[in-house]
């Protein structure tokens, strides 16, 4: 259904970052994981950058935020899906400008599983493989045959 995209993990909790991983993987995507701030910043300022950071505010040498601010200038930009106990921030003008937000909660895996899909839909359109036939499909639901 997908190309294959890059997800960087960035979260202290390392049970978090291993259950989001191996969710993802399990999804198609292939992932990396980053314990800290500074691993962040070096992996998305590297050659190859993620296609999407999952980033819990709560991370340590760096903050999350700034870390956020700093992804908004990046060429090429990524997109940053917020993952946090720290609801607060929800309406943080930098966390706005995230392209999803995401408190922790419970077990929400397949909630959060379609944030990111949508999220990788709405940025990489183009890299989206359709099954045969889906434009057809898409056509008779919506009205439209020929």
């Amino acid at each position: 259904m997908t190309d294959t995209f890059n997800i960087l993990i960035a979260d202290r909790n390392p049970h978090v970052r291993e259950f989001l991983r191996r969710e993802l993987a399990g999804e198609g995507y292939r992932v990396q994981v980053a314990r800290n701030g500074r691993e962040v910043v070096m992996m998305t300022n590297a050659d190859d950058p993620p296609d999407l950071l999952i980033l819990d505010l709560d991370i340590p040498h760096v903050s999350g935020l700034a870390i956020l601010e700093q992804l908004q200038d990046s060429k090429p930009p990524v997109p940053v899906v917020v993952h946090t106990l720290l609801a607060e921030y929800a309406n943080h003008p930098t966390v706005q400008k995230a392209a999803a937000f995401v408190e922790k909660k419970g077990n929400n895996i397949d909630a959060f599983k379609q944030v990111v899909s949508d999220v990788l839909l709405k940025w990489y359109p183009q890299r989206i493989k359709k099954k045969p036939n889906q434009d057809r499909l898409e056509a008779e639901n919506s009205g439209i045959v020929n």
